[in-house]
């Protein structure tokens, strides 16, 4: 994966049902062959699915690094994590993360900025994963 030269995948382009999971596979490949561009691996964002996981950036990377498809990817998880990947633990995640919006003064001045900077009709759009989408040229339906 070359995030210079693409998009990783949405953030609510689910994996088994798991937000950010395909998203976090596609920024771990680019990590481990040096191609993020200007994404950061282990951002705020991936944080809150590798803590909901209990497993480190580094260690999800070698992961990937070992495994070449999405499946096997998950699989590799599930095996190590089936509490974390339970429908209910799931559901819990995406709950939690798709409502993750800026927190402090400071980084709803900036989430501001972006969006506005991108396109200041889309008020509508007050969470990270939607201004990720946004920002990706993705198609962001009116809320």
């Amino acid at each position: 994966m070359d995030l210079t030269k693409q998009f990783p995948r949405s953030p609510v382009d689910r994996l088994h049902g798991i937000d950010h999971l395909r998203r976090l596979i596609d920024k771990a490949r680019a990590f481990n062959a040096g191609t993020l561009g200007e994404y950061n691996y282990n951002c705020p964002m991936d944080q809150l699915l590798l803590t909901h996981l209990g497993i480190s950036a580094e260690d999800f990377a070698r992961i990937v690094a070992t495994h070449t498809t999405d499946e096997t990817v998950y699989a590799e998880l599930w095996k190590r994590f089936p509490k974390a990947l339970s429908p209910e633990a799931v559901t819990a995640f995406n709950t939690r993360y798709e409502s993750a919006a800026p927190d402090t003064p400071e980084k709803q001045a900036w989430f501001d900025s972006v969006r506005n900077a991108i396109d200041p009709s889309r008020t509508d759009i007050k969470t990270w994963a939607r201004l990720l989408d946004l920002e990706e040229k993705r198609h962001v339906p009116v809320l």
